[in-house]
């Protein structure tokens, strides 16, 4: 009778024990807990199972579907929804003829997006070309010493004195009559020099005056489309003051202003000069008058040479002109 009851005692733990053991064939312990029975329903709405509970892969397929709906927002889901539903679309092959126009090459400028939505690069610099201003171009000036000069004084009244350049040749005038307050030195007909000391006369005087009030800025050419000058000259002028009142001798024709400007002497004696272009002799020659007041007489100097050596004459003209001392 023991071993009866032993036997159904035995069957009945088998018959719960065996089930569970043959869902786990790879011999793991599991405890013996009966699994809790859940509708499809009440899988979708609760929360993921519990550790130690088994599920079918099926539910936790649908479980995982939906914690995932729950934290995507619903902006993200229409976007997926219309991306699954409306096909893709097609991106346009770029030739390589294409990409060249697209970027050029030497083009640095950083793409642009036009209205089409095609890479459009920036539109290159303009090239600015390099004008040289139509200036004529002038021989160097001659670099002057102290042994091209002499020195001139007259000791009469007004007194006066100057460093006189030898290039313009010997005194002319010596031993004549006017020899004083005059000098004159020539070396041919188209190089030679006066100076004289005379009283100030307010006609002559005008004219420098006149020549630079009246002078009309000639103006460089218009430059083109992207060109622009290398670089901008010294302003150049007309003069359409009449030198007559000047009184120049009568072999000097055809005088013209070509410049004008005044400086000043060593003693801050004030001097103005005239630059004429003219013919002496029948050759193109240049004459320069320079012009100072002082104690109601005024200092006149007349310098001619050739029009084609007026590089060698002008630095000797200035340092003349700056020279000249006169008592007060």
């Amino acid at each position: 009778m023991k071993f009866f009851l032993a036997a159904i005692v035995t069957a009945a733990l088998l018959s719960e024990i065996v089930p569970v053991w043959a869902a786990d064939p790879g011999g793991e312990k599991i405890k013996n807990t009966v699994p809790s029975v859940q509708t499809e329903t009440d899988k979708a709405d609760s929360d993921p199972p519990a550790a130690g509970i088994s599920i079918t892969p099926q539910a936790q397929a649908h479980t995982f579907d939906a914690a995932t709906a729950k934290v995507t927002p619903a902006n993200d889901v229409a976007a997926s929804t219309k991306a699954d539903t409306e096909p893709a679309a097609a991106s346009e092959p770029v030739s390589a003829a294409d990409a060249s126009k697209q970027f050029p090459a030497g083009t640095k400028a950083a793409p642009v997006k036009g209205k089409e939505g095609k890479v459009q690069p920036e539109p290159p610099k303009p090239v600015i070309k390099k004008i040289t201003p139509p200036v004529p171009q002038e021989k160097p000036l001659r670099v002057i010493w102290p042994q091209d000069f002499y020195y001139y004084s007259y000791n009469g009244d007004p007194y006066y004195s100057l460093s006189l350049p030898k290039d313009f040749g010997a005194d002319t005038i010596a031993g004549l009559p006017a020899v004083g307050p005059m000098l004159m030195r020539a070396q041919s007909n188209t190089v030679l020099m006066t100076f004289a000391a005379v009283d100030a006369d307010p006609v002559r005087t005008k004219v420098f005056s006149d020549a630079v009030k009246n002078r009309v800025e000639i103006p460089l050419p218009p430059l083109g489309p992207n060109e622009e000058y290398a670089y901008i000259p010294a302003p150049r002028y007309d003069y359409p003051t009449d030198p007559a009142p000047l009184g120049l001798p009568e072999q000097i024709t055809s005088a013209k202003i070509v410049d004008a400007g005044s400086g000043r002497t060593a003693e801050n004696l004030l001097i103005n000069y005239l630059y004429l272009s003219c013919t002496a002799d029948g050759q193109p020659c240049m004459a320069a008058v320079t012009h100072s007041e002082r104690n109601g007489k005024a200092f006149d100097g007349l310098f001619v040479f050739p029009y084609a050596e007026k590089q060698n004459y002008i630095p000797l003209v200035n340092y003349t002109a700056q020279s000249l001392r006169v008592r007060k």
